[in-house]
């Protein structure tokens, strides 16, 4: 069984403050440490990644079937599905409640038309 992280651990593993590179890709969380100083594209391309999902840009970037396979060394475990980019213990905001949870303005009545026409979209 692989080993399950949280977005909040994957992120504190950014390489800053000696801290090891952990980058994500589709899914699962790789340790990247060893790999940055030799990254053909340098170093600074993992490392705006780090912490992070690196999906995107390690698509983007035209990486051979080569460089999918060498990355599978480096896994160390996959992302929680149920994993939020949220700190555990942070209220929620209005940005990260549901539709539901969210307070609307109270809608106001319809006012009758002073005009006997009214529009049709046909």
């Amino acid at each position: 069984m692989s080993q399950i992280y949280q977005l909040s651990e994957v992120a504190e593993n950014n390489g800053k403050k000696g801290k090891p590179v952990w980058i994500i890709y589709k899914g699962n969380v790789y340790d990247v440490t060893g790999f940055v100083k030799n990254h053909p594209g340098g170093e600074d391309l993992i490392l705006e990644v780090a912490g992070k999902d690196a999906t995107k840009a390690f698509n983007g970037a035209g990486h051979s079937s080569d460089a999918v396979n060498d990355l599978k060394k480096y896994k160390i475990g996959e992302v929680a599905i149920n994993s939020q980019p949220t700190t555990a213990n942070a209220a929620p905001t209005s940005a990260t409640k549901s539709p539901t949870e969210q307070k609307l303005p109270p809608k106001e009545p319809m006012k009758p038309s002073s005009s006997s026409s009214f529009l049709c979209c046909c």
